[in-house]
C-alpha cells in the first residue's frame, strides 16, 4: 500500500523535483511498500539536460522545506 510523500519538517504533502541540467517537476508522490517513491500523476513538466539530484519540496507556503531524497525515485515508463 502506498503512502503520501510528506514533508519531514511539517508533515504537509511534498513534491518531487529532479535537478540538474534538466528540471522535471513531477508533483505529488507516494511511497510504496517497497520503499520506492513514485509520482501520483504519470506526467511531468520537463526541460532537457542531465539529471544531477532528486529532491523533495514541501508544498506548504508556511514551510517551504526542501531536502535531497535518499530513496530511489522511479518514473513511469511511456
Amino acid at each position: 500500500m502506498s503512502r503520501p510523500l510528506c514533508c519531514t519538517r511539517c508533515g504537509s504533502p511534498a513534491e518531487v523535483v529532479l535537478d540538474g541540467e534538466v528540471h522535471d517537476v513531477w508533483g505529488a508522490a507516494v511511497i510504496d511498500d517497497d520503499g520506492v517513491v513514485r509520482p501520483v500523476a504519470a506526467k511531468a513538466e520537463v526541460w532537457g539536460g542531465e539529471q544531477l539530484r532528486t529532491r523533495a519540496v514541501c508544498t506548504s507556503s508556511n514551510c517551504g522545506h526542501q531536502w535531497t531524497m535518499r530513496r530511489r525515485f522511479e518514473t513511469p515508463t511511456p
